[in-house]
């Protein structure tokens, strides 16, 4: 599901919406104070996998890197 986040640029606050199409992203509106003044920001996401995981971490040895 595209759910997106953003950020609202008048209030500062943080809020996400399901959009499916991108002409639906102008119509988003900051649910705390109604400005269309916002930003779409990169969020993180859920793997299901356990926080204790302590497999390797992206970069390193192995890619290029000493």
């Amino acid at each position: 599901m595209p759910i997106y986040e953003y950020k609202c640029l008048n209030c500062g606050k943080l809020f996400e919406r399901f959009v499916l199409k991108a002409r639906e992203e102008k119509k988003v509106k900051c649910p705390h104070c109604s400005s269309q003044n916002i930003k779409k920001v990169l969020s993180g996401f859920h793997s299901g996998k356990s926080s204790s995981f302590n497999g390797p971490s992206c970069g390193g040895r192995g890619f290029g890197f000493t």
